[in-house]
């Protein structure tokens, strides 16, 4: 029985701070030098200082950004540029944004605290694979500032959409607590919801409610590690202490404002002959036609969505755009047969990494991990601009995205996709609020 609760959430103190736009930043995993430096230009209290501040010149174990950010939280705790609520609340949001075609869309999520849950407990499902780094710097970064600076983005099913319909109903008419721009042009508005009828009700019906986390994998297995930690150095523990709970989004996966974006891959530094025998090997498995131009090559995969298993190809030469189809989609079987589970096996992503990376580029599974031969993109213009303009890649591949209904069936099937199969956009920001595994008051009291 999954259990959902209401939270005292931190916040920025709209006294201090008068524009919250200047103050979020994006997921750590996103956050490359160049933006890092915008952030801290942006605002003295910008939260990448908490999320992923800077490595600087003589780091050591005493002085590093883990202790910064530490330090960092605390102060603005005394100086309150951080408050926390006083009420358990849930804090209901409403994300405006363009789809992947440009429609307009909403989606509608709360934050919540939930328990933490082991692995085989039935209650979540993971969908995709973690790696050894992400989690050790994420664990560091808890135990140094003991809070969840930014949540799990987990999807659960309501096809009667009645979770949200009282949060809904609440919020129409009522100014946003917060309202923040993001600088890939989404709009969140973000309501408290204090009422304890409420707070019980999102409590009672996702009691029954099973989770697929969308985005946050690293974050959610360094809690599960941080939760463990804490209780072998807390053995007279109850189970109530705050290290118990995680911060997570909840959207809807019957919602239709929830979408996936693609996620397209660059491919360099492999060897010549490898790509001088490309088509032909290619022809083996796939239809392949030459396309005018990346417009079209769009169109042509959005219309096969859901109908076929199909790639669009960018190369360094003429013809620059070729439309790949799957012929058979018994060769992933036969090929992956005792090696990749049945649910995962013809998954786009599954047919690219496996049938054309490893067996037709000679990418291995551990390169493709190491990311020795691959970079990912996000958008079809940015891929065939790096293809064009940067001699060290040497093909890009456009590809659909993962719908919804797959990643829910192989989450429930407690298997996991390939790294990067899916991009659920908007990812969920840092800094709307945030939900401390400790008493502010210690702190506080102590300054």
């Amino acid at each position: 029985m999954a259990e959902v609760l209401g939270f005292r959430g931190v916040r920025f103190n709209p006294a201090v701070v008068d524009d919250f736009d200047r103050v979020i930043c994006p997921p750590y995993d996103v956050i490359g030098p160049e933006l890092q430096e915008e952030l801290y230009r942006r605002s003295p209290y910008n939260v990448v200082r908490l999320e992923f501040g800077k490595v600087l010149p003589g780091d050591d174990e005493e002085e590093n950004r883990y202790t910064r950010a530490r330090r960092t939280l605390i102060e603005w705790l005394r100086r309150k540029v951080l408050i926390q609520d006083r009420e358990m609340s849930v804090y209901y949001t409403e994300e405006d944004y363009r789809g992947e075609f440009g429609e307009p869309l909403t989606r509608r999520g709360y934050y919540a605290k939930v328990r933490l849950e082991d692995p085989d407990s039935g209650l979540y499902f993971p969908h995709e694979r973690t790696l050894a780094g992400p989690k050790a710097d994420r664990l560091q970064l808890m135990e140094a500032v003991r809070a969840n600076l930014s949540p799990i983005f987990s999807l659960y099913d309501d096809p009667q959409m009645v979770v949200l319909r009282d949060l809904e109903a609440m919020a129409k008419g009522v100014p946003p607590l917060i309202r923040v721009h993001t600088d890939e042009g989404v709009e969140i508005r973000l309501w408290r919801v204090t009422e304890p009828r409420l707070v019980g009700e999102v409590t009672r019906r996702m009691a029954d409610k099973v989770f697929v986390i969308a985005d946050g994998h690293h974050r959610y297995e360094t809690a599960l590690r941080y939760r463990d930690l804490m209780r072998e150095r807390n053995p007279d523990y109850t189970g109530n202490e705050p290290w118990n709970y995680v911060m997570m989004y909840f959207s809807n996966l019957s919602s239709p404002g929830l979408a996936v974006f693609p996620t397209h891959r660059a491919v360099f530094g492999v060897a010549s002959d490898r790509i001088e025998t490309l088509e032909t090997q290619l022809g083996e498995f796939f239809e392949v036609e030459p396309v005018a131009d990346a417009e079209t090559l769009s169109a042509r995969l959005r219309d096969l969505r859901g109908r076929a298993h199909a790639f669009g190809l960018v190369a360094k030469g003429e013809p620059r755009f070729r439309l790949l189809v799957l012929r058979d989609d018994g060769v992933m079987h036969r090929m992956l047969r005792g090696r990749v589970p049945k649910v995962v096996q013809t998954l786009d992503v599954t047919i690219l990494h496996s049938l054309i990376f490893e067996r037709i580029l000679g990418i291995d599974r551990k390169a493709q991990e190491e990311q020795r031969n691959l970079r990912y993109v996000k958008g079809t213009g940015e891929l065939v601009r790096q293809v064009v303009e940067d001699p060290e890649v040497q093909l890009g591949f456009v590809m659909n995205p993962t719908r919804v209904e797959e990643v829910k069936e192989v989450a429930l099937a407690g298997e996991r996709m390939p790294q990067k199969s899916t991009y659920f956009f908007p990812k969920q920001v840092t800094g709307l609020v945030m939900h401390l595994l400790f008493d502010p008051a210690e702190v506080v009291s102590a300054g």
